[in-house]
């Protein structure tokens, strides 16, 4: 991925697909706050293959196909907002992450960890019942859009900071 240009300080997090199609498909007034923090520079959204093919896959779905969403465009501008990591192999003795009852979602999880991630932000209720075991074995946090918005005074257009 080229083009990415967050700030030296910039928070890291990483968000699952469906946060990802509300800001590039649906233009939801609940992530707009994260997109301009993308495009700031101050949040740094991480993404790695496994999601950015779940991602690629989804916007095949029929029903963006019959809204004429232009692919392409959605992943050239996460392209443009994101960093593509390869997340580094877990080692044989690191404390292994919570189970997400929705198995799809686990890579999301296991970005958030390898990356770094100070956040995940996710509307899938199976992620979200982790978030305070997580927390507190895995020092990062989840999240809906809303709540780390508000956590991260983002609505208020301020630097990112939780």
């Amino acid at each position: 991925m080229t083009g990415f240009h967050a700030q030296p300080h910039a928070l890291p997090v990483v968000l699952d697909s469906n946060v990802w199609i509300d800001i590039l498909v649906f233009d939801d007034p609940r992530t707009r706050p994260i997109l301009a923090a993308l495009e700031r520079g101050t949040l740094c959204a991480l993404i790695d293959a496994r999601c950015l093919n779940e991602l690629s896959r989804v916007l095949d779905y029929p029903q963006f196909v019959q809204r004429r969403v232009d692919k392409a465009a959605a992943l050239a501008t996460l392209a443009r907002l994101a960093q593509q990591i390869a997340p580094p192999a877990t080692t044989p003795d690191a404390r292994p992450l919570p189970q997400c009852k929705d198995r799809d979602d686990q890579k999301f999880l296991e970005l958030a960890h390898a990356g770094g991630a100070a956040w995940l932000v996710s509307k899938d209720h199976a992620v979200l019942k982790l978030a305070k075991r997580v927390a507190r074995d895995f020092g990062f946090r989840i999240a809906k859009p809303d709540a780390f918005v508000a956590a991260c005074g983002l609505a208020a257009g301020e630097a990112a900071t939780a």
